[in-house]
Formats: structure tokens, C-alpha cells, sequence
């Protein structure tokens, strides 16, 4: 007897990807339904401290860090930076959140920070910068950048990290100092500086505005900021840390030091 015609043993796609296979296991950040609020938006064991920054109560919510991370920029450092910025423009914010992610965001959707125009933890609410924990573990892009990248590239060599190259990729090399003037004198300023680009163009004109735009904008703004902080001699500064209001706000001083290469990241 002739055999029929099996077309499921002659699909090549059957158990690829093409047809669907792994889709239910693909690596994703994980959202509840019963939850609104954005995973970043999360804070877990969080600690809160009020600081004075030029005339003003900023309040900072600290997250404490995984093995392998830390919180680059102290308190006393984005407290020293912010003071010296425009008034106009320190009055858009009212909290800076120094968060830790989880291993699967740093995967996926790796950032030094954001801008939050509208953060909710408790009876808090308001607009707000966020720093997230960094490791010290080598960063890989591939050698095929975008030209937004390619400059972003430039501005972390000029942050200090060691850039290196193999055939396929930059491998990015941070250390404790690069990571630091990325996110103190950079990103920090950066965020603002998309606070005061949302102030000034009005909600409905910042949501026509395309992104690189936006990022042109941001970039400008904290580069000027830091050329004038240190024409006036504020930055660049040694880490401030003030030990006597640490256990006073139950943070730990190792939160804020570089991990060992030993401790994973």
C-alpha cells in the first residue's frame, strides 16, 4: 500500500522557533496584571532619608544592593551636585530613588537611570529621578552600532571606562571610579535635564517630540551643567559620605562601596 502523504513529518518548522516553539519560556521581565505599577516602580526593603539641598527637602528612598552591586553615587554626592544646579530647574523634582535591579532586568533592559515623571511609594508621590546599582562586570555591544550609540560609546570612554575590541563586539570595562562619573556627573544631570526638556515643551509637545530629540536635548543639558559645575570648581570631587547619619537611617556603608570581583555581578 502506497503511504499517504504525512505533512507533519515534512515541516521543517515543527519545534522552532518559527512555529512557536519556546515562546512560552522566552526570558521577559515579569508584570502582574493585578499590579499596575512598572516593574521599576518596585522597592523592596527601601530606606528613607530627607536631605536640605539649596533651600529645599529632597527626599531620597535608598534600595539596598545584591551581591555584586553597589550604589555608585552616595547621598551626600548627588546632594552636593544638585545643590549647585539651577534652582528653577531642582525644584522639578522631588524624590531620587537609588534602586537595585534584578539580574533579568539587568539582561534585559539595563539603564544608569530615569526620569520619572510621576513616582508612587506610600503616601510619597511626585516627580523623580531614578539611579540604579551598577556591578562592575564587563559590558558587550556589538562592533554594529547605531550613530546614537557610537556617541554614547565616546562619552563612556570619556567617562573613563577601558573601551576593548574583538571581531564581534566592544567589550566596555568599567571600574568604580568610570561608573561613578557616569552616574554622578553625567546621568543624574542627565535625568534632570529631561525633567526641565518636559517642563519648558508642556506634556502634549513632549509626546510629538521623537526620541533622539528628547536624548539631544538631555545630553546638551548635562553636558553644559557639568562644564559650568566645574568651571566653578564644584566637580569633579572625592566620594562624601557621612557616616554619623547612617545607622541613624539604617543604611549600610558597603551599599555605596565597590563590590569585589569575587562577589559575582
Amino acid at each position: 500500500m502506497r503511504p499517504g502523504w504525512n505533512p507533519a513529518r515534512r515541516n521543517k518548522h515543527i519545534g522552532t522557533a518559527a512555529q512557536g516553539h519556546g515562546d512560552n519560556n522566552r526570558l521577559v521581565i515579569p508584570q502582574s496584571w493585578h499590579d499596575c505599577k512598572v516593574y521599576w516602580e518596585k522597592l523592596d526593603g527601601w530606606k528613607l532619608v530627607i536631605r536640605l539641598i539649596a533651600g529645599r527637602g529632597v527626599t531620597f528612598f535608598i534600595e539596598p544592593v545584591s551581591p555584586g552591586y553597589f550604589h555608585p553615587c552616595s547621598i551626600d554626592d548627588i546632594a552636593h551636585v544638585l545643590s549647585h544646579c539651577p534652582q528653577q530647574d531642582l525644584a522639578l523634582i522631588d524624590y531620587v530613588v537609588l534602586r537595585q535591579p534584578t539580574r533579568k532586568e539587568r539582561i534585559l533592559a539595563p539603564v544608569w537611570g530615569r526620569a520619572l515623571w510621576w513616582f508612587e511609594l506610600g503616601e510619597h508621590a511626585g516627580p523623580a529621578i531614578m539611579l540604579e546599582a551598577q556591578p562592575l562586570a564587563p559590558i558587550r555591544w556589538s562592533r554594529s552600532l547605531t550613530p546614537e550609540l557610537r556617541k554614547e560609546l565616546a562619552r563612556l570612554e570619556q567617562d573613563g571606562h577601558r573601551i576593548d575590541k574583538d571581531r564581534r563586539s566592544y567589550i566596555i570595562c568599567p571600574s568604580a571610579e568610570s561608573v561613578r562619573n557616569t552616574t554622578l556627573y553625567r546621568t543624574l544631570l542627565h535625568e534632570l535635564g529631561h525633567h526641565v526638556d518636559f517642563a519648558r515643551t508642556g506634556p502634549e509637545d513632549w509626546a510629538g517630540k521623537t526620541k533622539t530629540a528628547k536624548e539631544e536635548f538631555a545630553h546638551r543639558y548635562a553636558s553644559e551643567q557639568f562644564q559650568r559645575l566645574k568651571a566653578m570648581g564644584y566637580v569633579p570631587f572625592v566620594q562624601r559620605l557621612d557616616l554619623g547619619q547612617f545607622s541613624e537611617a539604617g543604611l549600610c556603608p558597603d551599599w555605596f562601596s565597590p563590590p569585589l570581583l569575587s562577589d559575582g555581578g
